[in-house]
């Protein structure tokens, strides 16, 4: 038996707006990828290994590789070594591989700051956790002032140029204003300190600045919570680790839905008014 015209076409709302109403209440979601190990990494879900995710399983926003038996992390624009991953506390702590042990100061190949990051992105730094901005300057002069931590970069043995003298150091803090800084320093790369200890005066010295650096940095990952938890907006407390999804119920659901419905009715009545429009125009002309 056919069915009407008429029927078929409130068949066919009839599934659009189901399909609307699926699309407001089921997340995105993805496969999980199966569990590895890089180094003394483990590497579960949310994240995967470059190059076992054959399948498509993995979440794009936390990729790892596998260099040389090392767990990296593509940041920004940076390649960082990840030292350790917590999942019951959902931290990641990475450190720039451009830091080494030594006497000397082997400057970091990558600089973070706090502009990097920006709300929703995969990866946060929460602010209740504790950071300083580290600022490294060459000065045509020797600072006495006891902030200014004295530091002998790797490539200079003695700290100062051949051809023209100068001093490096390095700033720690979470307030350091350019005004402050005398003329005769010119502020080079700076990047983040996560630690307090480094700007208290009793530890301002090249050793324990190369020690917290060397550390790494721990980052946060609560965000992937969001994506899968929350359909709406979501609010990280990172002291509590949890997340707070904004309430949707029945009734935004399906107000949501409605206007999906809408939407898409808009869009097939404009293409239809469009057709009409140019088949009366051919209609004038012939």
């Amino acid at each position: 038996m056919m069915l009407s015209e008429g029927k078929l076409v409130a068949v066919g709302l009839i599934t659009l707006l189901q399909a609307c109403i699926l699309s407001v209440c089921v997340a995105k979601k993805y496969q999980p990828c199966s569990t590895s190990l890089c180094g003394d990494v483990a590497i579960s879900d949310p994240f995967w290994l470059k190059g076992n995710n054959q399948s498509g399983c993995g979440d794009p926003n936390y990729k790892l590789a596998c260099e040389n038996n090392r767990t990296t992390l593509e940041l920004y624009k940076g390649r960082y070594y990840v030292a350790n991953i917590h999942y019951t506390n959902h931290t990641i702590r990475i450190v720039d591989p451009g830091l080494e042990k030594g006497s000397c100061f082997s400057s970091p190949h990558y600089y973070l700051t706090f502009q990097n990051f920006s709300p929703r992105d995969p990866y946060s730094l929460p602010s209740e956790w504790g950071s300083d901005s580290t600022v490294f300057l060459k000065c045509a002069v020797q600072i006495s002032d006891h902030n200014y931590i004295p530091i002998t970069p790797c490539n200079n043995s003695n700290g100062t140029s051949s051809s023209s003298q100068t001093y490096a150091y390095a700033l720690v803090g979470d307030d350091i204003r350019v005004s402050d800084i005398p003329y005769s320093c010119t502020i080079g790369r700076s990047l983040i300190t996560q630690s307090k200890e480094v700007s208290d005066h009793r530890n301002r010295s090249i050793s324990h600045l190369r020690e917290k650096l060397l550390m790494g940095l721990e980052l946060s990952f609560l965000e992937v919570l969001c994506s899968t938890l929350c359909t709406e907006n979501c609010t990280l407390d990172f002291n509590q680790n949890l997340v707070d999804c904004e309430e949707y119920d029945a009734a935004n659901v399906m107000q949501d839905a409605v206007n999906c419905f809408l939407l898409l009715i808009g869009k097939d009545f404009k293409a239809r008014l469009s057709v009409s429009r140019k088949n009366n125009l051919m209609e004038v002309f012939t």
